[in-house]
């Protein structure tokens, strides 16, 4: 790489630049970085070259060039910040700062460090995503020329790639160079899987190309039939993602259908579907195969139909069917949808980037907060849709809660339980592709804290802190305290000489307040509470110790309600509580069978005769089959 090449990689772009300023950014970069060599021992100005050579290929700005190729003068040289803003301006500047503020980040294999230092990142570049294209073009290089490097570097560099880069590349829409950083990565940190993925590619190269020529030659022609001029290209998956599906699906290479594609790109949205139209005339269509990304884009601007058939040669083979727009954004994504072309009004844009304002602005440190970064920003999404068919994407794995916060902040405050496709659904249930959510809200209901255990998206968790931030005064982290359930019950129950260490009610009766009731205390000082006349009583071993109930207290009792499933079940039960005056702090409700519903319901009652009414009259509620004290 040389500046002439760089030069003429320029000419044939269509980028609006001075080819004047690039030449004196490359003699400014290369004077700074005289006497500097690289591990591989070439002169320091080649990586400088090479990326702002890569962001060329990404269609990128003549600031981002030209910053691209000072990317690294104010770490490694003695020039600074006010000197490179009187000699290339104040924007230039400032991208060279954000990328060196990024540098300057160390990976750890401290959770908290790798969170904070995430954030750093996002927080360097939410007011100029250059900065992140730029670090993405420079990380590329250095991943390209990793093997100059020690072996303990290598694995921690390549590490750190496929954390961080490699998502957020991904993230911001960039497939180009998201599929090579996984590939570089991946070669390194698994060598033997890396090398056996790619004989098995190359083993079969030959044949496959021969195919696809075969298989290209015959849709052009098919295309020409019908009058529609479109590009056509074939690709080959990349191989970490071939990785994943043989040890994340258990597949075989060979049964991996969209190992190959044919891409067809058209000049209208129209075209796309007629192209799609055609392809399933010519090749057979497999059951489900057909994605439509441009009717439901992906998170980060991807659109595209994808459709897997069965070829006449009996090869699975995925076609790819786009516009030359929406080609343009698969493959430079954000840097093909920034703001200096032109896009300032776009809010659908702006919305596709809150994600980086919730994990900037986030106070969370929590180890679960990684996981949950690292599931938004590998995007994998499901689709699911409201109940009058508006659809949603979300990340993969999220939960009603999600789903709820998703719609709005107050019903996520509000939800207290779940429908998935007309069923009742815990509420850390996960969701799953296609999945009709109805979100069951109660008004003054507040989040739980308990549900910090199973979110997992950013926002969910976000909001659901800052309640509990603003009206417990508390910290958020839950503590496992086993003497947590003898606490409570001892709020509602008045045990004499009672030590233990767990109480719990006997199912055998199920003791209700106002029953008169005694405990058995077993040899292992576990605590049953019995009706006075409970048969299986007698049949017991134990101490017996004598019990009554706490006409006043001031503790969340948990409520277990059987019940026959049916339309509005979960309704007439909430409104049990609401007519009574109280707020329930959590409920939960799922099948047991296809006939009978379990709802769980934690509440704070007024006092004893309170939580007696509300029993009595959830009884009363049509198709309940039983109510229990659980805690």
């Amino acid at each position: 790489m040389n500046i002439k090449t760089l030069i003429t990689e320029l000419k044939k772009s269509k980028i609006k630049i001075s080819l004047a300023l690039i030449k004196k950014a490359y003699l400014f970069a290369e004077f700074a970085h005289q006497g500097q060599k690289r591990a591989s021992n070439e002169p320091y100005i080649k990586h400088s070259l090479n990326v702002a050579f890569i962001l060329v290929k990404l269609g990128m700005d003549e600031e981002t060039i030209v910053a691209g190729l000072l990317h690294d003068i104010l770490e490694d040289t003695k020039i600074t910040s006010s000197q490179l803003e009187k000699e290339f301006g104040k924007k230039t500047a400032s991208l060279v700062e954000g990328v060196t503020k990024i540098s300057n980040l160390k990976y750890s294999n401290k959770e908290e460090t790798n969170i904070e230092n995430l954030r750093k990142m996002l927080l360097a570049t939410s007011k100029d995503f250059r900065v992140i294209i730029i670090k993405l073009a420079d990380r590329l290089h250095n991943m390209r020329t990793l093997e100059y490097l020690p072996k303990e570097d290598q694995i921690r560099i390549a590490k750190e790639t496929q954390e961080i880069y490699a998502p957020l590349a991904y993230r911001l829409g960039i497939s180009s160079i998201k599929a090579e950083l996984e590939d570089l990565s991946f070669k390194y940190l698994n060598p033997k899987e890396y090398e056996k993925i790619l004989r098995g590619i190359l083993t079969t190269r030959k044949h496959r190309e021969m195919v696809l020529f075969e298989l290209k030659d015959e849709l052009e022609k098919e295309l020409k039939k019908h009058n529609i001029d479109a590009r056509l290209q074939y690709r080959v998956k990349n191989i970490y993602s071939i990785y994943k599906k043989i040890h994340e699906r258990n597949y075989e290479l060979e049964n991996i259908r969209d190992l190959i594609a044919l891409r067809v790109i058209t000049k209208t949205i129209r075209e796309c579907y007629e192209v799609l139209g055609i392809v399933h005339q010519l090749w057979k269509p497999i059951e489900g195969g057909v994605r439509d990304y441009i009717a439901v884009p992906k998170s980060n601007m991807y659109q595209s139909i994808h459709s897997n058939v069965i070829t006449n040669h009996g090869l699975f083979l995925e076609v790819q069917i786009r516009t030359e727009e929406m080609h343009k954004l698969a493959e430079s994504g954000i840097a093909a949808h920034w703001k200096y072309k032109g896009l300032e009004s776009d809010e659908k844009f702006e919305k596709r980037l809150e994600w980086v304002k919730e994990i900037v602005n986030s106070e969370d440190k929590s180890e679960q907060l990684l996981e949950t970064l690292k599931i938004e920003l590998f995007g994998d999404e499901i689709f699911v849709f409201t109940p009058k068919g508006k659809v949603i994407e979300i990340p993969i794995k999220s939960t009603p809660v999600d789903f709820a916060y998703h719609l709005h902040s107050d019903i996520g405050d509000r939800c207290v339980g779940a429908k998935v496709n007309g069923n009742f659904v815990p509420l850390n249930y996960e969701l799953k592709n296609g999945d009709v959510i109805e979100i069951i809200t109660q008004k003054n209901h507040k989040p739980s804290r308990d549900w910090l255990k199973f979110v997992k998206t950013s926002k969910a968790r976000q909001k659901i802190k800052h309640y509990i931030r603003l009206t417990e005064k508390i910290p958020v982290q839950r503590f496992n305290n086993k003497y947590d359930r003898l606490s409570k019950f001892k709020s509602i129950l008045e045990i004499k000489d009672m030590k233990s260490v767990a109480i719990k009610f006997a199912h055998c009766c199920n003791p209700m307040p106002k029953d008169k009731i005694i405990a058995l205390i077993s040899n292992s000082n576990i605590t049953t509470v019995h009706k006075t006349d409970c048969s299986i009583l007698k049949t017991k071993k134990g101490r017996k110790a004598q019990a009554s109930w706490i006409q006043d207290f001031e503790a969340s009792i948990s409520i277990n309600v059987r019940a026959e499933d049916r339309l509005g079940l979960l309704a007439d039960l909430m409104k049990i509580f609401s007519n009574s005056g109280i707020n329930v702090e959590k409920a939960n409700a799922h099948l047991l069978n296809n006939k009978v519903a379990e709802c769980n319901f934690e509440l704070k009652p007024k006092n004893l005769d309170n939580l007696s009414r509300i029993i009595d009259n959830l009884k009363n509620v049509f198709g309940v089959k039983k109510v229990s004290i659980i805690k």
